[in-house]
């Protein structure tokens, strides 16, 4: 099989395992969905093998691809801090002088995950370097994410970033990785990434009853952040980084492919609620609130970006 149906298999599992997680868990039956759901060893272990061949990946862009050129590396590494920061000061802006304002983090990261899996169903006619500069932000975003956690809220650091971390940093130093990537793709696309859809994905939306009394503030800061500051702080530190000429992005990495799946890392969902759950813990109704504000922008965020990248036939000058 080769990777470009392979991945499209994987994003259709992916998104199929998210689908079914969400009618589970809102089911006659979500007792048994919570009690699955809470199994920690498993979406350890996913999300571990998942960044494990993601670092693999990074580690052969890094020696033998774009990355191993400074001033094409240094691009993907600010457009994943200014998609990070602009995010985090519109939450703020709209939340300022709140109890709310606690929740900053929430819209703060890309969900990698499913940002590959829209790419891979709709942006498969992508050149490779354009899904490396995906990859890398993603990266770099969930990995700066995890570094905020183990700073602001270190105390509650979860384990989850600690398999993802690990992951990352082991496939970056294991000798001879790129041997292990062959099966370890298969097999994150066709079993780890659902699994772990699987076992993240259900929000129970009977929770919103608790919701009551909690501040709106809370979906405006999240929808916002993450349709406008997420693509914007993405695409501006990456102009800025250009035109300063402090790095330049490779040859088949187009303004107009960058502008279509800056829309991707508007997909703040796995670490995004782990946020809420760190930053709402004591509230039931407030994260409530920001999970769903979540779930619902990144089904909006994933339409928008498959649709525009999907639209190519009007710009062949693009390919």
């Amino acid at each position: 099989m080769n990777i470009a149906r392979r991945q499209m298999i994987g994003g259709i599992l992916l998104f199929s395992a998210a689908l079914v997680a969400m009618f589970w868990a809102n089911s006659p039956i979500r007792e048994s969905y919570a009690v699955v759901s809470h199994i920690e060893a498993l979406k350890g272990v996913a999300i571990f093998i998942f960044f494990l061949s993601i670092g693999i990946e990074l580690r052969h862009e890094i020696t033998h691809g774009i990355l191993s050129k400074p001033r094409q590396a240094v691009v993907p590494i600010f457009a994943a801090i200014g998609g990070m920061a602009v995010p985090v000061i519109i939450y703020s802006l709209i939340n300022a002088g709140e109890a709310s304002s606690r929740g900053w983090g929430v819209p703060m990261s890309t969900d990698i995950a499913f940002a590959l899996g829209v790419l891979a169903i709709a942006g498969r006619w992508l050149p490779k370097p354009v899904r490396t500069f995906v990859m890398t932000v993603a990266v770099v975003d969930d990995s700066l994410t995890i570094l905020m956690i183990a700073i602001f809220f270190a105390s509650s650091f979860h384990a989850l970033s600690l398999a993802s971390l690990g992951g990352v940093l082991i496939g970056l130093f294991l000798p001879r990785g790129q041997k292990l990537q062959k099966y370890l793709e298969p097999a994150v696309a066709f079993a780890f990434l659902p699994l772990f859809a699987l076992l993240s994905a259900g929000v129970d939306l009977s929770k919103l009853n608790s919701a009551e009394g909690a501040s709106p503030l809370i979906i405006i800061g999240i929808v916002i952040a993450m349709v406008i500051g997420k693509p914007l702080g993405v695409l501006g530190a990456t102009w800025l980084v250009t035109k300063s000429k402090l790095g330049t992005l490779p040859q088949q990495v187009t303004w107009p492919r960058l502008r279509r799946v800056s829309l991707l890392f508007g997909m703040c969902f796995t670490v995004a609620m782990l946020m809420s759950e760190l930053s709402f813990g004591n509230s039931e109704g407030e994260q409530s609130l920001a999970n769903v504000s979540v779930l619902i922008t990144s089904a909006v965020m994933a339409v928008l970006a498959t649709a525009a990248l999907s639209l190519r036939t009007k710009h062949l000058h693009e390919h």
